[in-house]
């Protein structure tokens, strides 16, 4: 590796760790903030039960240790905790009628599509795990090729579940010809479409670029060229991490 990639890649890190650390500060801000708001409410709640302000003083401490921030959680995996986050906060607008609850009128492809993007966050916070445990510990190049291919054997099998056949043979096999966007019909994101030629006698077909199924071809060709697992958990966790190739879109 010359100066130059060795510089590109010391900088790409730097820049990975800084986005890492300000989401870190975001979710730690707000789950702060949500917490000092329902321990207030639930002391508010409780006032009149106190006969004096030593009492109110001391339930106040109490309450306040209830509500603290588990920092272990977000520390680990900065983006999950914010997603996490989020669909709670979904969820609550939901409740109080400030939103359309998920899956309530939704067509089954977009259910089908809400429950694929949470698997893909998934298998990427499995694959990060794995190797943030790998640099935690002090093992040879061997042991540390061994780690990385059990996590992604792990992510592969998650990336199985539910996936459908005919649509991985088509990304295993076909020639992508065209790229596309659609409209979400909620205002979300949308969705990226990939006209792909899936061989003698198949036709062209049509499939989401985002999806579960050309994840695993991905991983399938590269492990049938003999690519080394430290190689395809890296090449994996890029691809995961980005939902469309038109536009630059962090997941």
């Amino acid at each position: 590796m010359g100066p130059d990639r060795r510089y590109e890649a010391t900088h790409e890190q730097a820049r990975e760790e800084l986005e890492l650390e300000l989401v870190r500060e975001v979710v730690l801000a707000r789950r702060r903030l949500d917490n000092v708001v329902l321990a207030a409410l639930t002391l508010g709640a409780e006032l009149l039960e106190h006969d004096s302000e030593r009492a109110t003083a001391m339930r106040a401490a109490q309450i306040l240790e209830q509500h603290a921030v588990d920092e272990s959680d977000i520390a680990r995996d900065p983006r999950g905790a914010l997603n996490r986050d989020m669909m709670r906060d979904r969820r609550r607008a939901y409740r109080i009628g400030l939103a359309r609850e998920a899956g309530h009128g939704d067509s089954e492809a977009e259910q089908r599509r809400r429950r694929q993007t949470a698997l893909l966050r998934e298998v990427r916070s499995d694959l990060l795990e794995v190797v943030r445990d790998c640099g935690r510990l002090s093992v040879d190049h061997v042991a540390f090729t061994d780690v990385i291919a059990q996590g992604l054997c792990a992510a592969t099998d998650k990336l199985v579940i539910g996936a459908d056949m005919e649509t991985y043979r088509a990304w295993q096999r076909g020639m992508i010809l065209k790229i596309t966007e659609e409209p979400s019909p909620d205002g979300g994101p949308p969705r990226v479409m990939a006209t792909v030629d899936a061989g003698p006698g198949r036709g062209l077909l049509t499939v989401e670029w985002d999806s579960q199924e050309r994840r695993l071809a991905l991983v399938a060709r590269m492990a049938r060229a003999g690519i080394s697992p430290v190689i395809i958990c890296d090449r994996l966790l890029a691809d995961l991490s980005v939902s469309s190739p038109l536009r630059y879109s962090v997941r």
